[in-house]
């Protein structure tokens, strides 16, 4: 079972973008069977969050200490740029009021989950890439009602505390439960460890197909437009990442993980978020992010192993020229 399992989730990190893709179309083509998994998005943002705590490690954490400006430059970019970003692109467009939000919501929340696999995926800095996920992710109760409340005000009247309180519990409670439970029982978790990406996989795969079945009449008449601003969006975040990783001189591993992590956003919690405080109108970014940012993500994952192995064979072609004297 375990072996099977294991087979399971390797096929998921390695078809990721493409099952995204048919659970989007499926949940768009027969909506009303998916209805129910909106219904639940709470319940599976937490099982999610709960998964990812259980899976740390003091160790993830080591980045963060070693370098904690590189992670502090990733939170101030996600938190600081993200949702500037999304209110520019949402006055170039003239995006209606509930779209704007949540595009501001995507803005805001921390870095994704699923940042980790595409980091690894694109020989990055994975040790900065899951310290900087758990920093943002810890700092999401504080900083995402904060920016919400600064900004969205603009759209809708938003109490800070009411979001905080609900992030502290999708989000906080259950990452902090992992933790306690991984500390304690360490040896009992580290089989589960193996499998649980998977089950953490179909769960951001409910919450997918859950915001699509509620905002299929919404895709289907804005589909395009939306898709195009939040793929902007998202290159936004990839582009401010090369400009000040290009100015500091960081490495290549290091340039990749920063623009990943800034790029992608906990896309599950934005829809969360905009089903359960707003409207399923305000969840239709998100919903549109998770496909797009997995899509991009693993396209530009690809791209970079393509270089590393082209730079890599040209490196061992090339023989030293024996000089005669």
């Amino acid at each position: 079972m375990l072996i099977f399992l294991k087979q399971l989730n390797q096929s998921f990190t390695k078809y990721l973008s493409w099952i995204v893709i048919a659970t989007a179309v499926l949940a768009l083509l027969l909506p009303n069977l998916f209805l129910w998994a909106a219904g639940i998005t709470t319940y599976t943002l937490q099982f999610i969050m709960f998964t990812m705590g259980l899976t740390m490690k003091p160790a993830d954490f080591s980045e963060v200490l070693r370098r904690p400006w590189q992670v502090f430059l990733v939170v101030i970019a996600q938190y600081v740029f993200m949702p500037l970003s999304a209110l520019a692109l949402s006055t170039l467009f003239d995006l209606p009021t509930e779209i704007a939000l949540g595009l501001l919501l995507v803005g805001s929340v921390p870095g994704g989950t699923s940042s980790n696999v595409i980091a690894y995926l694109a020989n990055g800095n994975l040790p900065l890439s899951i310290g900087s996920t758990s920093v943002s992710t810890l700092l999401s109760p504080l900083l995402t009602p904060l920016i919400l409340s600064l900004y969205g005000g603009a759209y809708l009247d938003i109490n800070f505390w009411t979001m905080f309180q609900s992030i502290i519990q999708v989000v906080l409670l259950p990452v902090l439960l992992g933790l306690v439970i991984s500390h304690f029982l360490g040896r009992h978790t580290e089989k589960a460890e193996r499998i649980l990406p998977s089950f953490s996989s179909i769960a951001v795969l409910l919450v997918l197909a859950g915001t699509v079945s509620v905002n299929q009449q919404n895709l289907l008449s804005t589909g395009l437009v939306i898709f195009f601003v939040v793929w902007l969006h998202n290159l936004s975040g990839y582009g401010i990442s090369y400009l000040i990783c290009k100015l500091l001189k960081r490495d290549i591993p290091t340039t990749r993980t920063i623009a990943i992590e800034v790029g992608l956003q906990n896309t599950g919690l934005a829809a969360n978020l905009g089903l359960a405080h707003f409207t399923p109108a305000t969840a239709l970014a998100a919903a549109a992010g998770t496909i797009v940012h997995t899509l991009f993500g693993t396209v530009y994952a690809n791209l970079c192993r393509r270089r590393d192995q082209k730079d890599s064979s040209q490196h061992s072609t090339v023989r030293p020229v024996k000089v005669q004297s």
